[in-house]
Order: structure tokens, then C-alpha cells, then sequence
């Protein structure tokens, strides 16, 4: 086949997963193509695979949002660098003579919905399908966990409805996806590793009694939920510390976060920036756990990561994390919500060194062997040749 993968970020966990993936399709022998945007952050063009930067970048660098009228001012900038970026994939599906176009990128704003829809009404164009890493669309701002734009909701149901295929990473996912949308077909296949980030060997096992929530400062991740759990751990453990390491969003009061972890002086320390690549293997290296308390969402790139690194993981029961982390073999699955049983799950794993190291070793043998990018292009090979077919990869729940 010959494919097209759209990602338009020129940096981040997207990108990532799309160039990762574009990889993997180009090593089962398909013309594989990387649609993303100029000047993006990746040092070269992952193997096999032909480089397309074309798209203008909504956002350069992620960073915290301004407020007020610049605030406004900057949404609408990015929107209309995503309808440009729609332009240019519109064009190069036209003109690149794709069997199917592969959509990762977020569509959770109207303008990228808008830009997916027009590509399904292509006459004689391509094939369209679409990786939803969310079957429902989080908010992005601070008043609820989902989105409620009429106008987003509208073109997302148009969209999935013509879509010639839809993947999602796991049976919780595909079932959420069905009870929101109408679609053609919706197949399960794998997250993937984060290879790309640590491709031979993780990082040895972290001296310290060393936590990291790592990612966007969304309310969907559940910080609110850690900060209450570390009051708890630092008064019982006096060497405990906590790492928080990626960008503010709007639905969270950076300026809260930085008040409470000035309260703890140096036993939490803020990184409130993007982390470029060759940055997050030493932030993982310092710590023993790493915790994903979600209260909403289907999935989570982080927690794969943490996998990939040989870091057992904490995480909330909501979505797909109870799948990826397999409770007492690679790390610890409680309650969403509940910060005291966070706080107890994470002293297990901050008070025994050995069992971090048995759970983090097991932990990247799972993500290799179950989550790999392999069984994910064999999932969306099948799949797109074959679309009538039984075409899901299921996980395993249990190692």
C-alpha cells in the first residue's frame, strides 16, 4: 500500500507515536509517507520512511497559555494555522496518489474536525482513517473534563460516520467510542512503545525515593489527585520527593501548583516546560515510580513510556491504564480519585527499591512483547487491506 500518515505537531507525544508508527508500516513493505510539520523536532526521518514536512505549525514549542484578550488572541492564531494545515493535507492527498491517509493528529478542536471531514469528501481520493486516542474529546479549558461544542461534536460525528476506518487501543475504548458515534468500522489494535525515546537500554534504576507525574497539567490527569497523595507520603516519608515535568494548561491554576510545591521547598521540584527529547531520559532515570493518576481518558502515551523506561507505574482504573499496567507484576492500578489509596500504592513501590527495579524490568518486557509498534502496524495492515475482516489486535489483560 501506499500511505500517508498525518501528524501536524512539529514536536510531542504525537508526533512521536506517528513517526514511530510510519515506521513500522514502511518495515511490513508499504510506501510509507510522513505528513507533518516544517521544521519539526525530529533529528532525522525514521528508517524507510519519506519525509513530507509541509504543514505550518499551530504551536511551535508547547507553553503555559497566556490569559485574558492575549489569550484569545493566541486561539485564534492557532486556529487558523490548523485550517492552513488542513489546506496542505487536503493538497498532498490529492496529489500524493495515496491508497489511504492515516490521521493521527488531535482533532479535538473544530478547525482539525472541519480539515478531516473535507478529506473523507475528496472525490476519488483516498481511503481515510483516522488513530482516535480519545474516543471523547477533553475540554480545553477549565470548565469540565469533556468538550460540548455543538460545532465540534457535529463535525466529529460527521466525520467518524464517513471515515473508512477507525482505531482505538482497547475494548473499554472501542465500547465508549460506540456509545458517542456512528462509524463504519472500529478496530483495536495496540498503543505502542516509546522506543524512540529509548531505543537499547532504559535507564538504571533510580536511587532515590523519587516520584514523576510527567505530561500536560490537565484536571483529565488527575494532579490534583497526586498533590493531595504527596501531603500524605511526605508526612510519613521524609525522603520522598516528587517531580512535575511538562507544560500548564488552562483547566489547571499554575499559579496554585507553584504556591503548594514552594510549601514542600526542595522535595518537589517543578519543570513547568516542554521537554525536548534528548531531556526526558534523564528526567525518567530520577525516579523510581512514575504516577498516572487519571480521572478521565481512555489511554495514556505516558504511561507507555514509563514502560519503555523500565519504570513501574501507579495508575487510576479509568480507560485503557488497568490494561497496560498489570496490577502486582508491573506496578500498581488503584481507584481514580482516590488519593489515599494512591499514596499507599506509590510508598509500596517508593520503600522497596528491589520490588521497582522487578516491576520496571517487567514493565518493559510487557510494552516490547504485548504493546509493541509491530502487532500495531500488523492491526492497521490488516485492517485497511482487508476492512470487511475481523482486523482487532486485543491486549491481554493479565500478563
Amino acid at each position: 500500500m501506499r500511505l500517508a500518515v498525518v501528524e501536524s505537531a512539529p514536536r510531542g507525544g504525537l508526533l512521536h507515536y506517528a513517526a514511530q508508527l510510519s515506521e513500522a508500516l514502511a518495515a511490513r513493505g508499504h510506501e510509507t509517507s510522513l505528513v507533518t510539520a516544517r521544521d519539526g523536532e525530529l533529528d532525522a526521518p525514521p528508517t524507510g520512511v519519506r519525509m513530507r514536512e509541509l504543514l505550518p505549525a499551530a504551536v511551535r514549542t508547547p507553553s503555559e497559555p497566556p490569559t485574558g484578550l492575549a489569550y484569545l488572541v493566541r486561539r485564534a492564531g492557532i486556529a487558523g494555522r490548523v485550517v492552513a494545515a488542513s489546506l496542505r493535507t487536503l493538497a498532498e492527498a490529492v496529489r500524493g496518489r495515496y491508497d489511504t491517509v492515516l490521521l493521527v493528529d488531535d482533532l479535538s478542536v473544530a478547525p482539525a474536525a472541519a480539515g478531516a471531514l473535507a478529506l473523507t469528501l475528496l472525490p476519488r481520493g483516498p481511503a481515510i482513517a483516522a488513530i482516535c486516542h480519545e474516543p471523547r474529546p477533553r475540554s480545553r479549558r477549565g470548565d469540565g473534563l469533556y468538550a460540548t461544542s455543538p460545532v465540534l461534536l457535529g463535525l466529529l460525528r460527521a466525520f467518524y460516520r464517513r471515515a473508512d476506518a477507525v482505531f482505538v487501543h482497547g475494548e473499554a475504548s472501542r465500547r465508549e467510542f460506540l456509545d458517542t458515534w456512528s462509524a463504519r468500522d472500529v478496530h483495536v489494535i495496540p498503543h505502542g512503545d516509546e522506543r524512540l525515546l529509548a531505543p537499547e537500554t532504559p535507564p538504571p534504576p533510580a536511587d532515590g525515593e523519587s516520584i514523576l507525574f510527567f505530561g500536560e497539567w490537565r484536571r483529565a490527569k488527575g494532579l490534583h489527585v497526586l498533590i493531595e497523595a504527596f501531603d500524605a507520603i511526605a508526612a510519613r516519608r521524609p525522603e520522598a520527593r516528587l517531580t512535575i515535568a511538562g507544560v500548564p494548561t488552562p483547566d489547571v491554576d499554575p499559579a496554585a501548583v507553584r504556591r503548594w510545591a514552594e510549601g514542600h521547598g526542595e522535595r518537589v521540584t517543578l519543570v513547568d516546560r516542554y521537554l525536548e527529547i534528548p531531556e526526558v531520559r534523564d528526567v525518567f532515570a530520577r525516579a523510581r515510580v512514575v504516577a498516572a493518576p487519571y480521572v478521565a481518558g481512555s489511554q495514556s502515551g505516558v504511561v507507555h513510556l514509563a514502560m519503555t523506561m523500565a519504570r513501574p507505574v501507579v495508575a487510576s482504573d479509568v480507560g485503557e491504564l488497568p490494561h497496560a499496567v498489570a496490577d502486582g507484576v508491573t506496578g500498581r492500578v488503584v481507584p481514580s480519585g482516590d488519593s489515599a489509596a494512591l499514596a499507599d500504592a506509590l510508598e509500596q513501590v517508593l520503600g522497596d527499591a528491589a520490588l521497582a527495579e522487578e516491576w520496571g524490568n517487567a514493565a518493559r518486557r510487557r510494552v516490547l512483547e504485548e504493546f509493541g509498534w509491530e502487532r500495531v502496524a500488523e492491526g492497521i495492515e490488516r485492517a485497511l487491506m482487508h476492512p470487511r475482516a475481523p482486523a482487532d489486535t486485543h491486549l491481554k489483560s493479565s500478563p
